[in-house]
């Protein structure tokens, strides 16, 4: 499992301009982004970068006029559970 740090160039901007939007720092964005792909894994599922950006990034939304801010990656596992993914893909 690649970090975001480890995408290609593209994807890392990418990842960090949707980033600026919430208050969440890149630390918290990573745990959901490993916590979201543990858990398509786990159902034998993947997904294209830009779908795992779009559902983290709307799990955020979610809770962005929450105080105290809930972890993202709670959020996500959260989201997961009781809606799954609709862009997961199975496993290759």
């Amino acid at each position: 499992m690649k970090m975001i740090s480890e995408l290609c160039k593209t994807e890392q901007d990418k990842w960090h301009q949707t980033m600026l939007d919430y208050c969440y720092d890149p630390n918290d964005w990573e745990k959901a982004r490993e916590t979201l792909l543990r858990l398509l894994d786990s159902e034998n599922k993947e997904a294209e970068e830009p779908a795992i950006r779009s559902y983290i990034a709307c799990c955020a939304e979610a809770v962005s006029s929450s105080m105290p801010l809930p972890q993202l990656s709670f959020i996500v596992e959260d989201f997961f559970s009781r809606y799954g993914m609709e862009d997961a893909i199975p496993q290759a």
